[in-house]
């Protein structure tokens, strides 16, 4: 039976019919009817009739307070999207996540970065490379910061920081540690009074030696051309040591003149130091040898020119300079020291000459002993003596012209078997004794047996002008 859905007849809320002027009639929702009709429930349950649809301006019935409306019998309940879950109870829909409005997952959160830090990587590297002393700093900065930014972005690389880190804090502590290390043993500046004398001990370089320094040579030092001598420890001259420079020379060649050009110089020049040093080498310490470092090719070419002279004694026992003044001397004392001068300085290079050197070379040397001994009689005969030593300079000088005499002839000698015979004869005309005993006559000290006067300077270890070089 068709029913008229809408207020009663004569309720003032109803309107008009269409046309009648008045109001039109409400239609009902234009859903059509589910196309299948409701499955036959049994007996037991009543049907109900067809709800009619409210009126206008009806309210439609409210279920209890927190219990859900239920659809019209036979419609599902309208499901969610697919994917979605429904809303919690007792929320109302369209607001998801709850009250305090978290998105769902996926919306509003970039996706999360992927691959290696680089900052990470560049530790790492930095690290390795930490020999280079600047890049540890900057691999430790760059490890800390990967560290930091690994954490919040959660980018690989943890352990390539961690690495950079380490290995660039090693690097740094073993920099720092080599460093103070090398602070503390730096060696001491030399300490001098006011008369340049050392008071304090010190390095000091080769060619920088000052006359009165005292220090004790290295080992395997003398006759070396390694060129890696470059300092010596000087200490003051009443601490026991083995040497004592006594001077230098600057060297007369515009270009470098070579090993063998330097030794040949050094020799003779440094014997002329060593006459202004100690005017009286005969007192030195027996065994006693003039020595010298020339620079090598490259100190040559750094504009040192210089040849460091110095005095090696047998053994470090020395404590004492054994400088001495010409003004401390008597004039006799020095008119005999100077006359035996040219004879002891070419018989002093005669003994630095390499026993295998050509036979021009030793010609030259005897050349030179002869003309010293020659000059030694003019000297010792050109003005009297006192009495108590006038027969022994006699005595000398009848020798030393017997000497002169052989060493020509073996200068003028054409090999060396005859230059040796020669030489053999002249050397007993050098007569010790009586040259001890005008020494004492005139109150010098007794001579020290090859401590450098006519009775010996030299040996084969390269004395007076055996040399070493250094850079």
């Amino acid at each position: 039976m068709a029913s008229e859905i809408g207020p009663e007849a004569g309720d003032p809320s109803r309107s008009a019919e269409p046309g009648s002027g008045e109001g039109t009639a409400f239609a009902p929702p234009t859903q059509p009817p589910p196309t299948q009709p409701p499955p036959t429930q049994p007996s037991s349950i009543q049907s109900q009739p067809p709800q009619a649809w409210p009126g206008y301006g009806q309210q439609q019935p409210q279920p209890p307070y927190g219990q859900q409306p239920q659809p019209p019998y036979g419609q599902q309940p309208p499901q969610p999207p697919y994917g979605q879950q429904p809303p919690p109870y007792g929320q109302p829909p369209g607001i998801p996540y709850g009250p305090y409005g978290y998105p769902p997952y996926g919306y509003g959160y970039p996706k999360p970065p992927t691959g290696t830090n680089g900052l990470a990587v560049a530790a790492m590297v930095l690290g390795i490379c930490g020999f280079l002393f600047v890049t540890p700093i900057l691999g430790l900065i760059l490890g800390l910061v990967a560290l930091s930014a690994v954490k919040k972005s959660g980018q690989r690389g943890r352990g390539m920081a961690i690495s950079g880190v380490t290995l660039s804090s090693a690097w740094i502590v073993l920099f720092a540690t080599l460093i103070t290390v090398g602070i503390l043993t730096k060696p001491a500046s030399v300490q001098r009074d006011a008369d340049g004398n050392v008071v304090s001990p010190g390095q000091v370089s080769v060619f920088d030696l000052h006359p009165k320094d005292c220090f004790t040579l290295p080992p395997g030092l003398i006759g070396s051309t390694d060129g890696k001598t470059r300092t010596f420890k000087v200490v003051p001259c009443s601490t026991p040591h083995d040497s004592e420079a006594i001077g230098s020379f600057a060297a007369a060649e515009t270009s470098y003149p070579g090993t063998a050009g330097l030794r040949s110089d050094g020799m003779s020049q440094c014997l002329k130091v060593l006459a202004g040093y100690e005017p009286d080498p005969a007192s030195l310490p027996s065994s006693s040898l003039v020595q010298y470092i020339f620079p090598n090719q490259q100190a040559w070419d750094y504009g040192e020119h210089h040849v460091t002279c110095f005095i090696q004694f047998p053994s470090a026992t020395l404590t004492k300079s054994v400088y001495r003044d010409r003004s401390t001397y008597t004039p006799d004392q020095l008119r005999f020291l100077d006359a035996v001068r040219p004879l002891d300085d070419a018989v002093s290079q005669l003994n630095a000459t390499p026993q295998d050197a050509d036979l021009s070379v030793l010609q030259q040397r005897a050349s030179d002993i002869a003309d010293g001994a020659q000059s030694e009689v003019a000297a010792l005969t050109s003005a009297p003596w006192p009495s108590a030593v006038q027969p022994s300079v006699d005595s000398l000088v009848a020798k030393h012209r017997e000497a002169a005499r052989l060493w020509s002839q073996a200068a003028g000698e054409s090999d060396i078997a005859s230059f040796g015979d020669d030489a053999r004869l002249a050397n007993t005309d050098f007569d010790l004794p009586d040259f001890q005993a005008v020494r004492t006559g005139l109150g010098l000290t007794a001579v020290n047996p090859g401590s450098g006067g006519s009775g010996g300077t030299g040996g084969s270890t390269g004395s007076t002008g055996g040399g070493t070089q250094s850079a």
